[in-house]
């Protein structure tokens, strides 16, 4: 059994419509309203962890390295969200508002902080590390690790289609 449901946004005036089959004994159009409401911030949610966590690029088939994954990636995401807060804290204080959470969301939308949050992660893990005691690794000895190659041994492509072994 399906119904249409409809409650109106006081807000705006608009009515929004949900389709579902739960029983109209047991839930009434505002406990509807808010299950959609809180469906719609589970898929956003899954929306950023794939798009901003990299669960959408998965390519294994161990369910214990997909379950660390996802572990991974719901953590990065609850401590950018951790980071959004602060900074939405830090707008309101400084702009002195009497709406500060309001005015301050406002200006600093969640997603937009999300994503300043991991264009500047490695950063703010530089200065975790410093907050929390670390030295900095030597520039010097971190480039020359991360620019060696890896595989020394493996004839490049290049030598490989010149000398006709690639094909």
């Amino acid at each position: 059994m399906r119904r249409l449901v409809g409650v109106r946004n006081d807000d705006s005036g608009e009515y929004h419509l949900y389709l579902t089959n739960l029983d109209r004994d047991d839930y009434r159009a505002p406990d509807i309203a808010q299950l959609y409401r809180a469906r719609w911030e589970i898929e956003l949610l899954f929306k950023e962890l794939k798009s901003r966590f990299g669960l959408d690029e998965i390519n294994r088939t161990d369910a214990y390295i997909i379950e660390a994954l996802i572990i991974m990636a719901a953590l990065s995401l609850l401590m950018s969200r951790v980071i959004v807060d602060e900074l939405q804290k830090l707008d309101a204080t400084q702009r002195d508002c009497d709406d500060d959470a309001l005015a301050s969301s406002m200006r600093l939308p969640r997603r937009r902080c999300s994503h300043a949050v991991e264009r500047h992660a490695h950063l703010i893990q530089l200065y975790l590390m410093l907050d929390l005691g670390y030295e900095l690794p030597d520039l010097d000895s971190l480039l020359l690790w991360s620019s060696r190659d890896p595989n020394p041994h493996r004839p490049r492509l290049r030598e490989q289609v010149e000398s006709g072994e690639f094909w």
